[in-house]
């Protein structure tokens, strides 16, 4: 009687795992070759080498749960850890597994590696992939970001401690307004980012801190992470603009116009620092309040109902110039503002 064959050993994703950084792994510790994996996925083509840095593998739903199979785990259960299985791209019925570079909003992420380090099961380099360029470990106080630019790929947050506090604010800013605060963040990003370049607003003092406290002097690949806390309040105070905005409403009641100096000075004083505000800071965000003013002609809005008593905690939909929100890829994209860090600032400043 021959011997059975040996059941695949099972393994756990990590959460936010590529799907080839998942299969490779998968093949490592059943001593397979990937091409084999794949195979039993479904698929037909049988490439020898997988790299996750340059590849991904997208999959049809029923090579889904022929993956699961292999690995003990549910189909929904990958699903919720491996993000690009709900991208399959290319697959059918006639195709369940694609190998192919990567395309699309995605970027390829190294993951905490003290997170990783409290996962004794992992025995093999783990690769995300992140829709967004940067994330950040609350938990262990870390950004991650992508490193193909320059830089290091894993930057430890202490000592700056309110970058950590403020991810926590951004989630929950999030959550109370939706998808539409992505396109908040990535203007305030774009704003704070403005100011950095053209030493306004904290260059001089809090931002030269955390510069400092990095090790790295001005550095282009270091700004998302300097300036963030200061962003997030930015788009914090642009969620309260635009909440008054969509119901016609000048922030502050105030008598409408091209820009909204109350606002602006109230964006001042949420970050403490009213007197750079007034110093020149106020021009970004002037071109910001330009492309978010109420338009609605003063007649509609005294005739149009008012609006619910919870309006300021309701959540927002896409708001012009905001047409599309991508959910993924580069943050600036989603930002209706179109200077980039980098560029010269003359045309804001």
């Amino acid at each position: 009687m021959e011997d059975a064959a040996p059941r695949p050993v099972g393994l756990e994703p990590v959460p936010g795992e590529s799907t080839g950084s998942f299969v490779r792994r998968l093949a490592q510790v059943n001593a397979a070759a990937v091409a084999d994996v794949l195979g039993e996925a479904g698929g037909r083509a049988r490439p020898q080498e997988l790299d996750p840095c340059v590849q991904e593998v997208f999959l049809h739903e029923q090579a889904v749960d022929r993956l699961a199979v292999m690995a003990w785990q549910t189909p929904q259960d990958l699903r919720r850890a491996l993000p690009t299985l709900a991208w399959s791209r290319g697959c059918s019925t006639r195709r369940l597994v694609r190998v192919a570079a990567w395309d699309g909003p995605w970027t390829v992420l190294e993951p905490c590696a003290l997170c990783l380090a409290r996962r004794a099961d992992v025995v093999a380099p783990v690769w995300l992939a992140s829709g967004e360029r940067w994330q950040v470990c609350v938990r262990h106080g870390r950004w991650l970001r992508d490193a193909s630019g320059g830089g290091p790929a894993q930057v430890s947050l202490a000592g700056l401690e309110p970058v950590v506090r403020a991810h926590r604010r951004w989630v929950r800013l999030r959550q109370r307004v939706g998808p539409y605060a992505r396109a908040l963040l990535a203007d305030a990003m774009q704003v704070s980012a403005c100011w950095w370049q053209s030493r306004r607003m904290g260059a001089e003092t809090v931002w030269a801190q955390r510069e400092a406290a990095l090790g790295q002097g001005r550095q282009l690949w270091s700004v998302p992470l300097v300036v963030y806390p200061e962003a997030v309040v930015v788009a914090e105070a642009m969620a309260v603009y635009e909440r008054q905005r969509r119901w016609g409403r000048d922030f502050g009641n105030g008598a409408p116009g091209w820009v909204s100096r109350h606002w602006i000075s109230f964006v001042g004083e949420r970050l403490g620092m009213p007197e750079e505000m007034q110093q020149g800071g106020y021009r970004m965000l002037r071109e910001w309040t330009l492309l978010h003013r109420v338009s609605a002609p003063v007649v509609a809005r005294l005739a149009q109902q008012p609006p619910p008593p919870d309006y300021l905690s309701q959540r927002l939909p896409a708001l012009p110039p905001h047409r599309a929100l991508p959910a993924q890829g580069a943050l600036e994209d989603a930002s209706c503002l179109q200077w980039r860090l980098g560029q010269a600032v003359t045309a804001v400043e």
